[in-house]
């Protein structure tokens, strides 16, 4: 097996726990590889890390047979893309405060590094969503995947924006508010959880529609099947909206563009050891329990 290492940098703590995995990586015979930008970091940990053991962030994927991540939630969200394009199955290590999309705790490192080794675990796919900004004039600007969620809102603080649905072509509702929160099942316990949406299994594969603060009598989200397709536009609103994809990329939505987001075809693969980690990672982060 060939591993890739992926650390947040910023996260000083995955330095020590980076060196951990590489004594583990020797002490079995294991392959592994770091994205070239880690060579970079002022931290001496990594300044020893040998060159051969260094690619470029392009080509590392086809390297490498899993790959780990160290970090919290926006660490994988960054790195998605890449890892369903290329087929990587992800296993987190979890550094940040929430971490839903991981289930390793450091405590737990070498004895998931062995599961993995032995093949101890079950593959599950998360679906993603593809989305595309249409123009009048015919021009089509893709977006980037996104695991998370697509979310319409307003440029400007405190301004009401106006958002037209359409749901497989046809007109459903225009949202006067503060915006929508387009999710996967990844994401319903991000924005869409704090929207008021439902929080729903992973193992489910769904588009959420829910409105952010609509200045509405009905405010309730939607659970759209996977084969649905939206479509949004602001031709009716006077003020600013910008569209953010996991929390990322951000650029505005005008009134000659149309944005339509469906199911991706890539799907990410993550690396499972427990059947009832998510619920456990529920009623644990969320319930405040920790």
């Amino acid at each position: 097996m060939r591993i890739g290492i992926f650390p947040n940098l910023v996260k000083r703590e995955s330095a020590a726990l980076v060196l951990d995995i590489i004594r583990l990586c020797d002490q079995y015979g294991i392959d592994y590889f770091f994205p070239a930008y880690v060579g970079e970091s002022v931290q001496s940990e990594y300044k020893r890390i040998p060159a051969a053991h260094l690619c470029q962030q392009k080509s590392i994927c086809s390297m490498i047979d899993a790959a780990l991540v160290l970090g919290g939630d926006g660490t994988i969200l960054k790195l998605a893309k890449q890892f369903a394009a290329s087929g990587v199955p992800v296993c987190g290590i979890n550094l940040g405060s929430l971490g839903f999309l991981y289930e390793v705790e450091t405590k737990k490192l070498e004895e998931r590094f062995h599961d993995l080794l032995e093949g101890r675990y079950f593959l599950e796919e998360r679906m993603m969503l593809h989305a595309e900004m249409r123009y009048e004039n015919g021009m089509v600007q893709k977006l980037p995947e996104a695991l998370n969620d697509i979310v319409i809102g307003h440029g400007n603080v405190g301004k009401l924006i106006r958002v037209d649905m359409s749901l497989n072509g046809h007109f459903i509702q225009q949202y006067p508010g503060d915006g929508i929160v387009v999710a996967t099942a990844t994401g319903s316990t991000g924005y869409t959880f704090s929207s008021g949406g439902p929080i729903v299994s992973p193992k489910v594969r769904c588009i959420m529609v829910t409105p952010i603060c609509p200045h509405l009598l009905l405010k309730v989200p939607l659970v759209l099947s996977e084969t649905d397709q939206v479509g949004f536009s602001v031709i009716h609103s006077r003020n600013v909206v910008r569209v953010s994809v996991d929390g990322m990329m951000d650029q505005e939505l005008m009134h000659n563009m149309t944005l339509h987001i469906r199911k991706s075809d890539n799907v990410l693969k993550i690396i499972r050891f427990n059947e009832n980690y998510f619920y456990t990672n529920l009623f644990t982060k969320l319930m405040g329990n920790d």
